[in-house]
């Protein structure tokens, strides 16, 4: 059982599991970020694990001469674990944020001419 709040939508952390994020790491995260919003730090833990974890081969293929057969993984361990810190960033509504666009005036161009301005 957790024994932190944070622990409850943490990725597998090291101890009890080997190969999960170092729990000091996940500590760490989680008071850099203690008066934050639980899904970002959530989120930058299921980060910091993915960034851990080793790529995996999106296609395999295997010859046997006369035969060969081709598949594609349904997905490695860091995506999955990147799929999960974008679910958890969905919550916090900060969204993406842009610059204002700002569209330049319409120009009228005469008949054969090019639709676009000429800056030369």
């Amino acid at each position: 059982m957790p024994g932190t709040d944070w622990e409850l939508w943490a990725p597998p952390i090291d101890p009890p599991d080997d190969g999960g994020l170092p729990r000091a790491v996940a500590q760490q995260i989680a008071d850099d970020h203690a008066n934050c919003d639980p899904h970002l730090i959530a989120a930058l833990q299921w980060e910091a694990y993915a960034g851990m974890l080793p790529p995996a081969p999106a296609v395999a293929s295997v010859s046997t001469g006369v035969q060969s057969v081709s598949y594609a993984s349904g997905g490695d361990g860091a995506a999955l674990a990147l799929a999960r810190a974008a679910w958890h960033r969905s919550f916090l509504g900060d969204g993406m944020v842009s610059v204002p666009l700002a569209a330049s005036p319409s120009v009228r161009h005469g008949e054969g001419e090019p639709p676009w301005p000429d800056f030369f």
